[in-house]
């Protein structure tokens, strides 16, 4: 993981250290450039907050991983509250012995 180029997205830094790059302030367009370099795939860790949002209303999530634990916590905010309804098609489940399901969607072409 140390030898993975980061990309972080921020209001408030500068500057990053530990191998990582700072998007900018327009995070849409360096997205966008990011996903037409070669080299595999990106890897946005965390489902919440606006940088998640801006993601989605762009079109520029390929795939969705959740992990589904079973645990009920009675708190919290919506993952993307202010977003319209969107699609998705389910292409893969994974189950874990403990109990935990990871559920792979890609959005919904039609």
């Amino acid at each position: 993981m140390n030898t993975i180029p980061k990309h972080v997205a921020s209001r408030t830094l500068t500057e990053v250290k530990w191998n990582a790059t700072l998007l900018g302030d327009d995070v849409v367009d360096a997205v966008r450039k990011l996903k037409e370099q070669p080299g595999g795939d990106i890897l946005k860790v965390g489902t919440g907050g606006s940088f998640s949002r801006t993601l989605l209303e762009h079109g520029l999530v390929d795939e969705y991983l959740f992990w589904l634990f079973p645990v009920i916590a009675g708190s919290g905010e919506r993952l993307y509250d202010g977003i319209d309804t969107t699609d998705f098609d389910l292409i893969e489940v994974k189950r874990l012995t403990n109990g935990v399901v990871g559920l792979t969607y890609v959005p919904n072409a039609r």
